[in-house]
């Protein structure tokens, strides 16, 4: 019966971080079959200023996944039938693809045109809107969250029912200073799912509300807290967003493309300069002639 010695020399020894420092180069500090691991190995693994404690704990645990990995490798070794070992060709085709994808990368990098103007977003954006409808709704506003005990309440609340410029300042001075817990997003969109998680209430609900859009704000109180919703601008779920809201996901698209364009003409020039200065045969094309 094949029997496997497993001599693993370091374990029981390390104590601190003045044993390495002991061992000679090139001697082994763990040993699993015919296999060995050596203090430079080790040492690779050890960040810079690690305490003692923590450095033995890493080399006892480095060492033992070492030791299992390489007992797998042994029984894979045992076990497997020679043609499950032969992974000469795997590693092969491995080389191959990633030698091509750097390649590529670099081919690419030294190439591609990263800036995308507003006219090409746009021209994109209306052959496309299709793609832009909105599931839950988008909104810019602001959600202000007060506690119900809070004596500034009466104050917001009026605040908000008015839609002039000072009120609009007002309220954003009282929303940093009275609520306890405030989020403006009135520059940009965000998805209604989000500021119906802020508000502590249902999606559904908070689109009935926007729907009827009675007045300036929206108020979701409970037994502790009330939070305000000032919307200034709101797009319906089902509906189109704008531009301006998918904007950035547009050119990360058009750079795509670009890339994979020059892709596509690498590939073909190549192979058309092959063919051109006979690097290529198509053995199939000679036989018919």
């Amino acid at each position: 019966m094949y029997r496997v010695f497993i001599i693993i020399t370091a374990t029981l020894l390390i104590c601190s971080c003045s044993f390495y420092e002991s061992v000679s180069k090139g001697e082994p500090v763990a040993q699993v079959g015919g296999v060995a691991l050596y203090k430079s190995d080790i040492q690779k693994i050890l960040p810079v200023g690690v305490s003692k404690e923590d450095s033995t704990l890493l080399v006892n645990n480095y060492i033992e996944s070492w030791a299992k990995r390489e007992l797998l490798l042994m029984k894979a070794q045992e076990q497997l039938p020679e043609k499950d070992k032969d992974v000469a060709k795997l590693l092969e085709d491995y080389r191959t693809q990633l030698l091509v994808f750097r390649y590529e990368n670099m081919f690419v990098n030294e190439r591609l045109d990263t800036v995308v103007s507003q006219k090409e977003r746009e021209e994109y954006y209306n052959l496309h809107l299709k793609s832009y409808v909105t599931k839950n709704g988008i909104i810019k506003g602001r959600v202000i969250n007060m506690h119900n005990s809070s004596p500034k309440i009466k104050e917001l609340e009026r605040l908000l029912s008015k839609e002039d410029v000072n009120s609009i300042v007002e309220v954003e001075q009282l929303g940093y200073s009275s609520s306890y817990k405030y989020n403006n997003f009135n520059d940009e969109w965000v998805d209604l799912a989000v500021v119906a998680k802020e508000m502590g209430i249902v999606l559904s609900d908070l689109q009935k509300e926007l729907a009827k859009k009675k007045t300036p704000y929206f108020k979701y109180k409970d037994s502790l807290n009330t939070s305000y919703l000032q919307t200034f601008e709101y797009v319906m779920a089902g509906e189109i967003t704008p531009l301006e809201y998918n904007s950035e996901s547009i050119k990360d698209i058009i750079i795509s493309k670009r890339k994979k364009d020059l892709l596509q003409k690498l590939q073909s020039d190549i192979y058309k300069e092959a063919l051109e200065n006979k690097k290529i045969k198509i053995i199939e094309n000679e036989k018919a002639d």
